[in-house]
């Protein structure tokens, strides 16, 4: 049983949900660290993790940032009270937040006397688009059966915007129980079979990062990133143990059709060679070429380069006309010799890796810049929390990112950064993101600073200024 498992729990506890369905973003890794601020991890497992978790999984939506705040507040110990007497029987279990949508109508029968029916179409319009008339006739029915049973227009108002935060989208309980219920499955699996986990995040092409995050937060996993090969790949991502071996479906511009006669021819035996190959899969020469690249043949062609092994491929081409889509321009008739260059240089493989799986894989980006970074001075990403409310220059590999608007229409983002050591999220505020946004890419590194915040034990980063390593 997921919810028993102390590794699962732990998972939540942590806030190490990377992958776990529904509760991988960084506003909902952040949010779980705050649930368990404070908190042993022996006393987090005597709370009631999984309707805590419910919750969370509930109260995450666009415009309920204040509710937020106000629950943690209220499940740390600050003191509060319902709005008002008559939303106790709705609110109690949710420290008297509105988080569910039969919340939302179950206040408005409660407080303002709507039937049933009214109450259930009030939920409905509360989430839709284009519905401002709509919404202005329920709000004059619900502020005037409100009063009606003495509620002060303030208390009216306050409760209305509660329901207001349910725009965009919100959950009823049963679906959010039904949510978290599959996270727990997805966390057991992340807890105890982290390579297969992560393979199959991959596989399923992920959720809220790109590949090369979740190959990075793999390796923080302490898993082994193993390349394409091309006797022990399959066409999805394979995880065994601890090592996690990359699918060939991440080979950009590889035909299906080739992936599948390569497997297909496979299972007769192992490929021997590249001229193995060649003889028993019928593959278009531009593919082959993307394999030698990618370095799928270097465990069977130990003793030659792969500048040799695309020589060979022009060879077998000019011999094989009809299999050529002129990949070699040139009139390679009379070739008859095959030449032997050297092993590419490191800068060549590096570029044609990223060229050829979108990210680099074999090696984080970052420790290109080693000998740079010597020089320069800074926190590295899992010892933030040691420097909360100091300012400081950390280096950073940019992860996802997320802009929204303020109330004031102003553009701000929250940007996810990395190091070698850990993720770490970053708050560009109106001023810094207009200043900074547009020097930031998913390419490069880059050294910020500013001002780690810490928000019952969720640290973050509010960035002044950003350059180029």
């Amino acid at each position: 049983n997921p919810n028993e498992d102390v590794g699962t729990i732990e998972r939540f506890y942590r806030g190490d949900t990377m992958g776990v369905f529904y509760f991988e973003s960084p506003a909902t890794r952040q949010l779980l660290q705050k649930v368990a601020h404070g908190l042993s991890l022996a006393d987090y497992l005597q709370r009631d993790h999984y309707q805590l978790n419910v919750i969370v999984t509930s109260i995450i939506r666009p415009a309920s940032n204040q509710y937020i705040q106000e629950w943690v507040k209220r499940l740390h110990g600050a003191p509060w009270s319902h709005l008002h007497p008559l939303l106790k029987p709705v609110l109690d279990e949710t420290l008297g937040v509105m988080v569910y949508q039969e919340q939302m109508s179950q206040a408005a029968m409660h407080l303002a006397g709507f039937d049933p029916a009214s109450a259930d179409l009030l939920r409905k319009i509360v989430s839709k688009k284009h519905k401002a008339r709509q919404l202005r006739d329920y709000h004059r029915q619900f502020v005037s059966g409100a009063r009606q049973r003495g509620v002060r227009d303030e208390i009216i108002e306050q409760v209305w915007q509660m329901i207001l935060s349910f725009e965009g989208y919100s959950f009823c309980k049963p679906h959010s129980a039904s949510y978290t219920l599959v996270a727990y499955k997805s966390a057991w699996l992340r807890a105890h079979y982290p390579a297969e986990f992560m393979a199959a995040v991959l596989s399923n092409r992920g959720g809220y990062y790109s590949p090369f995050g979740y190959i990075s937060e793999a390796r923080r996993m302490g898993l082994t990133v193993l390349m394409p090969d091309i006797n022990a790949s399959e066409i999805h991502y394979v995880g065994r143990g601890r090592s996690l071996r990359i699918g060939l479906m991440q080979l950009k511009g590889v035909a299906h059709k080739t992936l599948k006669a390569l497997i297909r021819n496979r299972a007769a035996g192992p490929f021997r060679s590249l001229q193995d190959f060649l003889d028993r899969v019928r593959a278009e020469p531009a593919d082959v070429k993307i394999l030698i690249k990618a370095g799928c043949f270097d465990d069977v062609e130990k003793d030659r380069s792969r500048p040799q092994l695309l020589w060979q491929l022009h060879l077998h081409t000019a011999r094989h006309p009809a299999r050529s889509l002129d990949l070699f321009q040139e009139d390679s008739s009379s070739l008859s010799t095959l030449p032997a260059p050297p092993q590419s240089d490191m800068k060549t493989m590096l570029r044609d890796e990223l060229a050829i799986l979108g990210f680099l894989a074999s090696r984080h980006p970052l420790t290109l810049y080693e000998d740079r970074l010597k020089n320069v001075p800074y926190v590295r990403a899992h010892q933030l929390n040691k420097f909360v409310n100091k300012r400081v220059q950390t280096i950073g590999w940019l992860i996802t990112a997320k802009t929204v608007s303020t109330k004031n229409s102003e553009l701000m983002e929250f940007i996810s950064f990395e190091d070698t050591t850990a993720l770490y999220e970053t708050t560009f505020f109106p001023k810094a993101y207009e200043r900074f946004v547009h020097l930031l890419s998913h390419t490069r590194p880059y050294i910020l600073q500013g001002r780690v915040e810490s928000n019952f034990g969720a640290v973050t980063l509010t960035v002044e200024s950003v350059r180029f390593l």
